[in-house]
C-alpha cells in the first residue's frame, strides 16, 4: 500500500517558530499552544493529502512531556492525537553536528527518527553524557572534535535500537552536509565510517533527484522528501513529502522501506523557489555599508563570478545548490550535465497550491482567509492536494470550470501546462517569487543589479 509521509517538521519550541519560554511556571500555557499546534497539524495534513508526519524535536524535554501526555499509541511506532485519528505521527527530531575542518566549523542538520519513546529518553541521556545543552534548544548542536568522534557519537544513537533511523538534512543547502559554508566532496568527509549506516537523504526545497543526480555518490542512496516546517501554516507543513510502498502502517515497515529504495515517488517543491537554489546575494544583507535595498545579484552555475566573489560588495557569494550540485559532480571525477539527468527515483514538481492562489489573487499574505477559502473549496471538489498534481490538465479544467474563480482556473492552467517561472529565482536565503505565464531558463542567469551604473547589467 501507498503510505504519504513528511518526515521532518518541528514543534512550537524550535527556533524559527517563534519559540516558547521554556519555564515550569509556563507548562500549562506552553501545553494549551502546543496542542493546538498539534491539532492545527491534524487538520492541514488531510488537506495536503499526507497520511503521516514527523513530530519534530521528540527529544526536547517539554514537548517529549506533552507528546507523551496527549497521544495514542498503536503499539506500533505510530502515534495518534488523542480523541482524533485524523493525522499519524512518527517521534523525529534534527540535531545539527558541528566538526571542525579545514580550521573551520562545519554544521550538519541531521534528522533521526525513533521508533518508541524509550529510545529517545537513551538518546537525551547521551546528549546529557556528551556535555550538549538541550534544555532550552530544541534543536540542540552537538560538537565534536572529529569525523571519527562524529562517527562514533551517531554509531551510539544507533546502538540504542536497530530501528533508529539516520537522515541527513536538506543537504545540499548552507546547512546541509554538502552545503557551502565549507565544501566538502565526500560525505565520508563529515560522517567518517558511520557513512555506511546512512541509507536515506534528504533532497531539501532547492534540490530534487535530477539536480542530485549530477552527484555520482547519491546513485544508490534513497532521496526523500520534507516539508521541515518551522510552523503548522497550510503553505509550510506538506509543502515536500514522499510516498512510500509499505506492507503495513507501522513504524518498522516505514523505515524498511527507506532502507530498501521502496519510494513509489516524491513530490518536490520547484527547486527555483528554493532559497538557496541559486549563487548571489540578496538586497538589503541587514549588514551596514554591504549591500541597500537596490543591489543584488545571482547567477547560474556558468556566470557565477571568479573566486565566487560578489561584484556589488566585494565579499564571498553566497553559494547556491545548483553550484554545489555541478562542483561536486566534478570533485567526484564524472563531470554530468543537467540535461542528461534521467533519475533513477520518480518524483513530481509542485507549484504549492496556495503560492498559485497567491499569485492568482496576487495577495501576498499566504495565511490570508481569502486564500484559505479557495483553498478549501478546491480540495473539496478535487480531492486533498495531492491528488490535484497527479490529475490531467482536462480532468481538472472539468471538475473545476464554473465552481471557482476563472482567475484561480487560469492560473492552475498555466502551472499544469509548465507555463510559469520565478523572477527572481531562490537566492542567498530569499524563495523565488512565483510568475505565470512565462518560462525561464535557470542554466542563464546572469543579474547583477547595483546603484553604481558600471556595475549594473539591465534585466
Amino acid at each position: 500500500m501507498e503510505l504519504t509521509v513528511d518526515l521532518h517538521a518541528h514543534s512550537v519550541f524550535a527556533g524559527g517558530t517563534q519559540a516558547l519560554k521554556i519555564t515550569p511556571e509556563k507548562y500549562t500555557e506552553n501545553k494549551k499552544k502546543a496542542v493546538k499546534h498539534l491539532t492545527k497539524t491534524n487538520e492541514t495534513m488531510p488537506l495536503k493529502g499526507i497520511d503521516l508526519i514527523g513530530t519534530g524535536d521528540c527529544q526536547f524535554t517539554i514537548w517529549t512531556d506533552i507528546l507523551k501526555e496527549v497521544f495514542v499509541e498503536d503499539k506500533t511506532g505510530i502515534f495518534f492525537l488523542e480523541g482524533n485519528f485524523n493525522t499519524r505521527f512518527i517521534l523525529q527530531t534534527e540535531i545539527i553536528f558541528t566538526v571542525p575542518i579545514q580550521k573551520r566549523s562545519k554544521i550538519a542538520h541531521i534528522v533521526f527518527l525513533f521508533p518508541t519513546f524509550t529510545s529517545v529518553d537513551i538518546f537525551r541521556d547521551l546528549l546529557d553524557k556528551w556535555g550538549v545543552k538541550h534544555e532550552k534548544m530544541a534543536r540542540p548542536f552537538v560538537k565534536c572534535e572529529s569525523q571519527e568522534e562524529v562517527s562514533k557519537r551517531i554509531y551510539e544513537i544507533l546502538d540504542i535500537d536497530p530501528l533508529i533511523e539516520v537522515i541527513p538534512a536538506h543537504i545540499m543547502t548552507p546547512q546541509g552536509v554538502f552545503g557551502s559554508n565549507i565544501k566538502l566532496k565526500h560525505l565520508s568527509d563529515f560522517f567518517g565510517t558511520v557513512t555506511e549506516r546512512i541509507n536515506v537523504l534528504e533532497t531539501g526545497l532547492s534540490a530534487d533527484p535530477q539536480f542530485l543526480g549530477l552527484i555520482p555518490e547519491l546513485d544508490n542512496k534513497t532521496l526523500i522528501s520534507n516539508s521541515d516546517a518551522h510552523s503548522s501554516a497550510l503553505h509550510r507543513m506538506g509543502r515536500e513529502f514522499t510516498v512510500l510502498n509499505v506492507s503495513k502502517v507501522q513504524y518498522s515497515d516505514l523505515v524498511h522501506s527507506l532502507r530498501n529504495k521502496k519510494v513509489v515517488y516524491t513530490v518536490e517543491f520547484p527547486p527555483e523557489e528554493g532559497r538557496f537554489f541559486l549563487t548571489g546575494h540578496r538586497r538589503n544583507r541587514k549588514k551596514p555599508g554591504v549591500h541597500d535595498d537596490s543591489q543584488y545579484c545571482y547567477f547560474s552555475p556558468q556566470h557565477v563570478p571568479k573566486g565566487d566573489i560578489c561584484p556589488i560588495c566585494h565579499k564571498k557569494l553566497t553559494i547556491g545548490v545548483f553550484q554545489r550540485c555541478v562542483e561536486i559532480g566534478k570533485a567526484q571525477s564524472e563531470e554530468r550535465d543537467i540535461n542528461d539527468i534521467k533519475p533513477k527515483q520518480n518524483f513530481i514538481r509542485m507549484v504549492p497550491l496556495i503560492d498559485i492562489l497567491s499569485t492568482a489573487r496576487n495577495v501576498k499574505t499566504k495565511t490570508a482567509k481569502s486564500l484559505l477559502n479557495d483553498y478549501k473549496k478546491i480540495v473539496s471538489i478535487i480531492g486533498p492536494e495531492n491528488i490535484l498534481w497527479k490529475l490531467p490538465l482536462l480532468e481538472v479544467e472539468n471538475q473545476l470550470s464554473g465552481k471557482i474563480d476563472e482567475t484561480v482556473l487560469n492560473a492552475l492552467r498555466l502551472v499544469k501546462e509548465g507555463n510559469f517561472t520565478f523572477y527572481p529565482y531562490g537566492y542567498d536565503g530569499e524563495y523565488g517569487t512565483l510568475k505565470l505565464g512565462e518560462r525561464g531558463n535557470f542554466q542563464d542567469i546572469n543579474i547583477t543589479k547595483s546603484s553604481t551604473p558600471l556595475q549594473q547589467t539591465l534585466f
